[in-house]
């Protein structure tokens, strides 16, 4: 009776074994797998041979914006990677949550404004509280300025864009300029007070919102050593 009892007290122990080991396992796929998605930090290195890298001086950047009213995001962080005498990438990860109206005096409209573009109507921020933007070419104009193309990314969704910038490095700072940039915020899905939506609500009736966005970057960053 005892041997009996004693094999079932083995097999229950293996089986315990073999189940720790499963749990162990289960829990490590688990973290690479469902773990969180931090926000995008581009201090990657660079495929380019001996490339100077500058950080984007958050305090000193601005993203500006044009849709009807006017404001400012700020930046999560970017890199600008300049080799062989050229600027090669530009890659700026957007803090949708700092979105922020600057021509309303009045403080209740305002913040009422700011939170609709941060509401599941436009940038949905609480999900999505990052755009990115990723260069894929970047054309030498002339001695400063560029011909830049490559991807705004809003939702996850990359639509292609170009515009020209300025950059001009003094010692160890650059200076990013860009001309406007036009987007069209439909193109991302976003159609609320659009006069392109087919299925408006009842408190869109007699009020339309351009769905053209003007965007216009100041840029300062910092060479990395």
């Amino acid at each position: 009776m005892q041997q009996v009892f004693g094999n079932i007290l083995n097999k229950l122990s293996m089986k315990l074994g073999i189940l720790k080991r499963l749990l162990l396992l289960c829990s490590i796929i688990g973290f690479f797998v469902f773990g969180t998605k931090p926000i995008s930090n581009f201090q990657h290195q660079s495929y380019y041979k001996n490339p100077s890298t500058f950080l984007i001086d958050t305090a000193m950047s601005s993203l500006n914006w044009k849709c009807a009213h006017v404001g400012t995001l700020k930046f999560n962080n970017g890199v600008i990677i300049k080799a062989h005498g050229e600027i090669k990438e530009i890659n700026l990860s957007i803090d949708m949550n700092s979105i922020k109206n600057t021509d309303i005096d009045n403080e209740l409209l305002q913040g009422t404004l700011q939170n609709v573009l941060k509401s599941i109507e436009f940038f949905n921020t609480k999900k999505y509280p990052e755009s990115r933007f990723e260069s894929h070419r970047i054309t030498k104009l002339d001695d400063t300025k560029y011909n830049i193309e490559g991807d705004f990314i809003i939702f996850e969704n990359g639509i292609c864009t170009n515009f020209i910038g300025t950059i001009e490095i003094k010692k160890d700072s650059l200076f990013f300029t860009t001309n406007t940039i036009i987007i069209d915020r439909t193109d991302w899905g976003i159609l609320y007070l659009s006069a392109n939506n087919k299925y408006p609500k009842k408190e869109e009736a007699n009020f339309v919102v351009s769905d053209t966005v003007f965007l216009s970057a100041q840029i300062v960053a910092i060479k990395k050593h």
